[in-house]
C-alpha cells in the first residue's frame, strides 16, 4: 500500500547538489521542488530572460506600443510630418529588434 504522501530521500555529493541548485535557481524553484519536477518528468523550459530583463522588455514594449498607437492615429488622419514618419520607422526597427530577442 502506498502512503498518501510518500517521501523520497537521497543524498548528493556537494558538486551534484550545487549543480542541481544552479539548475533550479532560474526557475525560481527550491532544490527539492526542482528535483521533484525532474523526477516526475515535467518538461521545464529554460527561461529566455531573467526577471529584470523581462520587466525591462515589458516596459519598453508598452512605451513603444503607446507611441505607435499615437502615430497610427495620426497616419490614419494623413497627418504625419516627415519627423513623425522617421520616428515611426525607428520604433518599427526597435520593435523588430525586440522580437528578435524574444525568439
Amino acid at each position: 500500500m502506498i502512503p498518501k504522501r510518500p517521501q523520497i530521500n537521497f543524498r548528493l555529493a556537494p558538486d551534484q547538489y550545487e549543480k542541481l541548485q544552479k539548475s533550479a535557481a532560474p526557475f525560481g524553484l527550491s532544490v527539492s521542488a526542482y528535483a521533484k519536477a525532474l523526477a516526475v518528468k515535467s518538461r521545464l523550459r529554460e527561461p529566455k530572460f531573467d526577471h529584470e530583463d523581462a520587466v525591462a522588455i515589458n516596459l519598453a514594449l508598452r512605451r513603444i506600443g503607446t507611441n505607435l498607437n499615437q502615430l497610427a492615429h495620426k497616419a490614419n488622419q494623413n497627418d504625419l510630418s516627415p519627423i513623425q514618419a522617421q520616428q515611426y520607422w525607428e520604433m518599427k526597427q526597435a520593435v523588430d529588434q525586440l522580437w528578435q530577442r524574444l525568439k
